[in-house]
């Protein structure tokens, strides 16, 4: 029979221990990059740290185009471990940023010869960048000084440390100061300083006036990076200090403070317009001049980044210069913009359905009611979408009766790591209802502004799952894991895809069937693969009926999360944008064979799985076999149908020179009926205590007949 090779899927990414064995092959852990800002327009030399080589790197990816990065190192250069917790061995890249690049941050991925890293990020920058400079500054009289405007990237590298920088401005001078710290590095593997309650740096920025007194100070503005705007009172020279709020501090503590006297943009009211259409917007934000609102269009967004969502990243112009990017959306939908004085029932703006909703929380305890007509048994859809754009709302949305009895109140979109509120509704009887949006903690003001879409609700789906990365040698397969959560009634099969795959590799189809939420995703690299990766976008695809019983297709993008170290050897999870996949060397285990490629089961039936391993020459570790992808109790990834199990009696561990194992299968009384669902057998490396390796075995297609 054909034997396959298999492939590297997923690791757990918490950091390695000094037990950790070199010869293992390991994903790249990227753990820092300095400076952490390039200004558009020029090129730089910047330095990324990793807990292993990046030795052969031929590419790295952004998750938008235009940035180049290249490997600059001319000598092999070895990433020795050094514990649990380093910030890695140094390794340079020459980065070019194009004049017409958005300013923002952009998250990237690495690919080397031997496997592809982990996500880190820079942040393009409008200003020149200003590199801390090596002796200390952690007083005003040692400040380092600076020319306004400035991008000044330095580092918080130990407890207790401030960095202090110092610059001439006039009396009644407007400046910003924002501090790029969590945004620049949350995405990062390795994010425990010190257990259990130190992680990502939590900078405040602190400005001193000319005559030593405090002028401004801010915390936590942006999520936990700061931001401040002030009026200069004095002539002078200014020190802006910089530290973390504990007064903590670590090699991973990047950070850029942007100091600037440009326009400078929170965001756009309303935040959304209907498309092909024409409309006013006010900018919300600071040193505008005396331009508050300017007239936008559908045709702005061809010269502007958008999504499939609707949303673009625009630049705003005024008579001081270009804003930064701001997030406004082009509905399908017909948009109202909020009339105040809607603060109960009886004086609600009145909204027809599908409609999206443009709002503001101006004042503390303020909430805002939109009535609207609904129908007996039908759905409806009601979404914030604000603090997914780092603004501060935390909302809160309501559901009110013709009375004025709440129903229903709905919070955070927790799987999506937002404060924004959904709420989906079944409508018990005709008539006119109200939805209501309010800050969790009352509060209020100019950048409490939001968008509310609300429309009936169809058959729908989110898709998640365990898909960061993955890495195959020519020959071999990896496996992937997809989740679905179902919504509004939902119940029928979802096709499974990966898009953008790189050369040589292919994905066996896969679709979710109805009594099921999950499934594997097996890649394959053929066998004359050459060494190469790409970004990848996994997606699911399903039919579903609208009210009318008419027939149409719906796509939805794959939520993604990278795997962080947490304290204690336990595990985060942060929402990432990019997936990568990538053709490499060999790795530790070069063939896992499954046997039979067919099973069929009834309830209370069983199958034996004959599986067999191929070491490269010297790996002797033990591998454990498994169907699903665990983290002790935690199923991070499953692919059995629900009353399928893997069986206690299976011999699921080798060890030394034993190439030979089973698992059993069982087929309980509840088992689910699949027709040939795509599996596979996981053969599992462990590298360090909390990180395994996992391979895969050739796909086996399960049918279980569960009919009576």
């Amino acid at each position: 029979m054909q034997r396959y090779l298999t492939a590297f899927v997923i690791v757990l990414t918490l950091s390695l221990s000094e037990a950790s064995i070199f010869a293992k092959v390991g994903f790249r852990q990227v753990t820092s990059t300095y400076p952490v800002a390039v200004q558009r327009g020029t090129h730089a030399e910047v330095t990324l740290r990793s807990n292993f080589t990046l030795d052969d790197t031929y590419a790295v990816y952004f998750n938008r185009p235009g940035i180049k990065m290249t490997y600059a190192e001319t000598e092999p250069k070895e990433a020795p471990r050094s514990g649990r917790g380093s910030v890695g061995t140094p390794f340079r890249f020459q980065v070019e940023i194009p004049e017409s690049q958005l300013p923002g941050v952009y998250e990237y991925r690495i690919a080397t010869k031997q496997a592809v890293s982990s996500c880190a990020q820079i942040l393009v920058t409008d200003y020149p960048v200003v590199e801390e400079e090596k002796k200390e500054n952690g007083t005003p009289g040692a400040a380092q000084p600076v020319e306004v405007p400035a991008a000044i990237c330095g580092v918080c590298e130990r407890f207790e440390d401030v960095d202090c920088f110092q610059f001439l401005a006039k009396s009644g001078q407007q400046l910003t100061f924002q501090i790029f710290a969590q945004r620049v590095t949350d995405r990062l593997h390795n994010v425990v300083v010190r257990g259990p309650r130190i992680y990502l740096m939590d900078p405040i920025l602190t400005l001193i006036g000319p005559n030593g007194q405090v002028v401004a100070q801010n915390d936590n503005f942006f999520g936990g990076d700061s931001f401040i705007h002030a009026a200069m009172p004095l002539d002078g020279q200014y020190t802006l200090e910089v530290r973390d709020a504990r007064y903590a501090g670590n090699d991973r503590y990047s950070y850029c403070v942007e100091i600037s006297d440009k326009p400078f943009a929170h965001t756009l009211f309303p935040m959304a317009i209907h498309k092909a259409t024409s409309a006013e917007v006010n900018i919300v934000g600071e040193i505008l001049g005396d331009m508050m609102a300017t007239q936008v269009d559908d045709k702005i967004k061809d010269d502007n980044e958008s999504g499939e969502s609707g949303w673009a990243m625009l630049r705003m112009k005024t008579p001081r210069g270009l804003t930064n990017p701001v997030p406004l959306k082009f509905s399908s939908f017909p948009q109202l913009i909020e009339t105040e004085g809607n603060n109960s029932y009886d004086e609600a703006n009145d909204i027809t359905l599908p409609m999206g909703v443009n709002g503001r929380l101006l004042e503390v305890d303020d909430t805002d009611f939109y009535r609207f007509e609904a129908k007996k048994d039908r759905q409806y859809h009601f979404e914030i979408e604000s603090h997914r754009f780092r603004l501060p709302l935390d909302s809160v949305l309501e559901l009110y009766d013709s009375n004025g009895k709440l129903l229903i109140e709905s919070d955070d979109l927790t799987k999506l790591r937002t404060k924004d509120a959904r709420l989906l509704w079944n409508c018990p009887s005709d008539g006119n209802y109200a939805i209501a949006v309010r800050d969790l903690h009352a509060r209020g003001g100019t950048r409490f502004v939001y968008h509310l879409r609300a429309e009936l609700a169809q058959p729908d789906f989110e898709l998640f799952g365990e898909y960061y990365y993955a890495m195959l040698a020519p020959g071999t397969r990896m496996i992937w894991f997809a989740k679905i959560e179902r919504l509004n009634g939902f119940d029928g099969p979802v096709a499974i895809e990966v898009d953008g795959l790189p050369d040589g590799v292919t994905q066996t189809p896969v679709t979710i069937p109805p009594g099921m939420n999950h499934c594997g995703i097996v890649l394959f690299a053929a066998p004359d693969a050459g060494i190469n990766a790409s970004l990848v976008q996994v997606r699911g695809r399903a039919t579903i009926k609208d009210h009318e019983g008419n027939e149409f297709e719906i796509v939805r993008r794959g939520h993604v999360t990278c795997e962080q170290q947490g304290s204690g050897g336990g595990q985060a999870r942060w929402p990432i944008e990019t997936q990568i996949v990538g053709v490499t060397k060999p790795l530790d285990l070069v063939n896992v064979t499954a046997r039979p490629e067919e099973i069929k089961l009834k309830p209370g039936e069983s199958a034996e799985i004959d599986v067999r391993i191929k070491r490269v020459e010297g790996f002797k570790d033990a591998v454990t076999l498994a169907m699903s992808f665990d983290y002790f109790a935690n199923k991070l990834g499953e692919q059995l149908p629900p009353g399928v199990v893997m069986s206690g009696k299976s011999k699921a561990r080798l060890t030394g020179d034993d190439l030979e194992g089973q698992i059993i299968l069982e087929a309980t009384d509840k088992a689910v009926s699949v027709d040939r669902l795509p599996i596979a057998v996981l053969a599992r490396v462990s590298i360090t205590f909390s990180i395994t390796t996992n391979y895969a075995s050739n796909p086996i297609f399960l049918t279980v007949d569960s009919t009576r």
